[in-house]
C-alpha cells in the first residue's frame, strides 16, 4: 500500500504548511514517509510544488510522473501545470480561487475556462473536485489557512487514510498555539465544504 499525493499552487498558500501537515500526520500513524518540493520564487507568487509519499515502503521523496494519487491544486493553472505527475483515473482537488500568472496579466495568454480544464483531465479520466478553499479560509479568520482547508476536504472525500482527529493532533503538534483555533475551524470547513465542480 503507498499514497502518493501532489500538492501544488503559488508561493504564500502554505503549500510547504500543507506538506509538513500530511507528512507528519502519516508519520504519526506508523506510515513510512517521503516528502520534497520544488520551489522558485515562492515569496513573489512563483509556482511550488510539493510531494508527500507514504505507505509500508517508499523510496524517493518526488513522485514520479503519472504515480500520484491525488493532486491537491491551490490554484487551477498551478494543478494543470503539474498534473503529468497524477495517474490516469486520478482525482484533482482544486481551489476554486484564480490567481492569473504573469503572461495571463500581461495579456500573452488567456486564462483557460473550467470547461477547458475539465475537458483536459477527462481524457485522463481524472475527477476534477472544486473546493472555494480561499472563501472557506477568509471565513475562518485568515487566507493563509487555504492549506487547512483543502486538506479538510481531502480527508471528507475519503482521499487520505486519516480521521479529522488525526489532522487536528498534527496541528496542534506543528502549529503555535495561538494559530490552532484557526486552522481548527478551516479544517471543519474544508470537511464540510460542497464541491462547486464534479
Amino acid at each position: 500500500m503507498e499514497f502518493n499525493v501532489v500538492i501544488s499552487g503559488v508561493g504564500g498558500q502554505g503549500i510547504l504548511t500543507a506538506e509538513h501537515l500530511l507528512a507528519q500526520t502519516a508519520l504519526r500513524k506508523g506510515y513510512k514517509v517521503r516528502a520534497g518540493e520544488i520551489h522558485g520564487l515562492a515569496q513573489r507568487f512563483g509556482s511550488v510544488v510539493a510531494f508527500v509519499r507514504f505507505g509500508e515502503t517508499v523510496y524517493g521523496g518526488s513522485v514520479p510522473d503519472g504515480m500520484g494519487d491525488i493532486i491537491l491544486g491551490f490554484e487551477p493553472v498551478e494543478t494543470m501545470r503539474y498534473i503529468n505527475f497524477v495517474k490516469d483515473g486520478g482525482v484533482a482537488v482544486v481551489n476554486t480561487k484564480k490567481i492569473p500568472p504573469v503572461q495571463v496579466s500581461m495579456g500573452l495568454y488567456e486564462y483557460p475556462s473550467w470547461e477547458e480544464i475539465k475537458s483536459w483531465l477527462d481524457e485522463r479520466n481524472i475527477k476534477l473536485i472544486g473546493i472555494p478553499a480561499e472563501d472557506l479560509a477568509l471565513k475562518a479568520g485568515s487566507a493563509l489557512a487555504v492549506n487547512t482547508v483543502m486538506v479538510g476536504a481531502a480527508i471528507k472525500l475519503g482521499l487520505l487514510p486519516f480521521e479529522p482527529e488525526d489532522i487536528k493532533d498534527t496541528i496542534k503538534e506543528i502549529f503555535p498555539a495561538k494559530l490552532h483555533d484557526l486552522n481548527f475551524k478551516a479544517f471543519d470547513l474544508g470537511y464540510k465544504a460542497e464541491p462547486e465542480i464534479v
